[in-house]
């Protein structure tokens, strides 16, 4: 009763009470935070964008790779930068207010690819150049336009040999991802004006795998010096700025594969043959060394890239063989695009070096 008496007293004076005598309850502490769930990464450009979904209170988020990289938003989507190709990623993201976090576990692994800064064409159809009669000479991109790994198919070189158009045409029109880990460019012919009248030279009488320097010598055919005709310089000049990372140059009629005997190009002869279902190539001593001019050979020495002339069969009994033959052609990419090799397959049985010339 005193006690009461004093508190009415300290009260009507104006005076605080003792904790004692007035008690204020503590506020609730607040829940925790819930952690971002469905968090995935996938790959934009150069980097990796990071998704999740938002979280009531949270007023902001920061997402890290399993290396250390990040990034920090409001939003519910992030793009971490900064980070090494051909690695694998996992990510969590951590939500936060003034007081509280929490983490999500971590995002399903992502494999970030090798990616261009940019694209070394900027259209997906080039007009490559012109023939001696003025015909244009295409090359049309499929695929992912900043992939690094990068397939040229060359559908012919001497006009009297019509099967790999067939094929180019059949690859065209096949649909490939555009963001495939490759890019697939084409040309028709690369020379209209033996196409148009069926005749292995250009309009000059010139083999145009005969004229390309490096290995040039004044022989039948030839030209009247190394890289004389426009469709070689044309070629040349697409092949240094493109910079493929291999190159397919179809011919007639020698139903196998050839090289020119780099290292780079051992395994893709050998898997395009199986692939084409052509037969297994054979390995002369002189690899070829007695043809000159061939853009095989200058492209193995000008570029970093492997190449395989393709020998269809000879028309009369192409048809099966072409179908199949662009089919192969994206198969190639395909393996391009996922190892620096492809696998390695049992050495053939060596067969007869054919006297033609390809």
């Amino acid at each position: 009763m005193k006690s009461l008496i004093i508190g009415v007293a300290m009260a009507a004076l104006g005076l605080p009470l003792s904790p004692a005598v007035a008690d204020a309850p503590s506020p609730d502490p607040l829940p925790p935070l819930a952690a971002p769930e469905s968090v995935t990464a996938t790959q934009a450009g150069q980097n990796v964008a990071v998704n999740w979904t938002p979280i009531t209170g949270a007023t902001s988020y920061t997402a890290t790779a399993n290396t250390g990289q990040s990034c920090t938003t409001s939003e519910a989507t992030c793009l971490v930068t900064g980070l090494l190709p051909r690695v694998s990623y996992t990510f969590t993201v951590t939500a936060a207010d003034a007081t509280r976090s929490a983490t999500s576990l971590p995002s399903a692994a992502v494999f970030v690819r090798a990616r261009l800064a940019a694209p070394i064409v900027d259209a997906d159809r080039v007009l490559v150049g012109r023939s001696m009669r003025g015909r244009e000479i295409w090359a049309i991109r499929q695929g992912n336009p900043l992939a690094v790994n990068v397939l040229l198919s060359v559908g012919q070189m001497h006009g009297s040999e019509p099967a790999g158009l067939r094929v180019t045409d059949r690859i065209r029109a096949k649909e490939v991802p555009a963001d495939a880990d490759y890019q697939l460019w084409t040309i028709r012919s690369m020379n209209p004006d033996g196409a148009v009248r069926s005749n292995r030279y250009n309009a000059r009488g010139v083999d145009l795998n005969r004229n390309f320097p490096g290995t040039w010598a004044r022989q039948y055919r030839t030209g009247s010096g190394p890289a004389s005709e426009p469709e070689t310089r044309v070629m040349m000049r697409f092949l240094r700025k493109l910079s493929p990372t291999g190159v397919l140059s179809f011919h007639q009629p020698w139903d196998t594969t050839l090289s020119v005997c780099d290292k780079r190009s051992a395994d893709w002869v050998r898997l395009s043959a199986r692939l084409m279902g052509l037969k297994p190539p054979g390995t002369p001593s002189n690899c070829g060394s007695w043809l000159p001019g061939t853009m095989n050979r200058w492209t193995a020495r000008n570029t970093n890239a492997w190449f395989v002339t393709v020998e269809l069969p000879p028309s009369y009994k192409a048809a099966p063989a072409i179908p199949r033959a662009a089919k192969a052609v994206i198969t190639i990419a395909q393996r391009m695009a996922v190892a620096d090799r492809p696998p390695v397959t049992p050495t053939p049985t060596v067969i007869p070096t054919p006297t033609a010339t390809p």
